[in-house]
């Protein structure tokens, strides 16, 4: 009988690190564009806050963009190895022994 290990691992390109970023900054821009909106409104003559509404929106693309890159941006390396019967009963011996 013969024995298939496979090992596996995953790496980021330069568009997944990218999209690592633009999904972790995205909700902090949002978030800080919002915080704007409520202090301005919070204010008696609030002003003009539509700078602050444009970083509420680019937050939510760069998100969903950085999910898309995440996916896209990703390299896979594979190890197979193919163990016969024989040698994993030898190494067997050697590890009880």
């Amino acid at each position: 009988m013969t024995k298939i290990e496979i090992q596996s691992q995953q790496n980021f390109t330069s568009i997944g690190s990218a999209g690592v970023l633009m999904f972790l900054g995205g909700p902090l821009l949002s978030a800080f564009g919002y915080h704007s909106v409520v202090q301005a409104a919070l204010l008696e003559f609030p002003g003009d806050t539509s700078g602050y509404w444009i970083l509420v929106w680019l937050g939510a693309i760069a998100f969903q963009v950085g999910c898309v890159f995440m996916l896209v941006g990703r390299t896979y390396d594979h190890q197979v190895v193919v163990r016969s019967e024989q040698a994993t009963a030898k190494k067997d011996e050697l590890e009880w022994a």
